[in-house]
């Protein structure tokens, strides 16, 4: 089990545009390929306008099947399009993450 985490860092007062555009178009594609996210998250207290998202994946070769049958969708290259001409974001960050030992996440 591994966790793929991303911290998405908006421009000033872009932050709702940009989820509005994802909820909208780029969440439904995501829910079809990669499945329910296991955490979707803004900030509230310290470093502002980010969002922070978590898949859950059987393996890193899990992970790699299901991004790649996204990437290759056009509906998909076109959302990321819109994201990059709506130019919402500062920064992207992504980390893969194992769970230790004694955390068991459900399936």
């Amino acid at each position: 089990m591994i966790f793929d985490h991303r911290v998405y860092t908006a421009r000033p007062n872009r932050l709702n545009d940009f989820l509005k555009l994802y909820e909208d178009v780029g969440l439904p594609m995501q829910r079809q390929y990669l499945g329910e996210p296991f955490g979707f998250f803004q900030t509230h207290i310290g470093e502002l306008s980010r969002v922070v998202h978590l898949w859950q994946y059987d393996s890193l070769a899990d992970r790699e099947a299901r991004r790649d049958a996204m990437e290759a969708d056009p509906a998909w290259q076109a959302y990321r399009k819109q994201v990059v001409e709506a130019d919402p974001l500062l920064d992207m960050r992504n980390q893969i993450l194992k769970p230790v030992s004694f955390f068991k996440p459900k399936p």
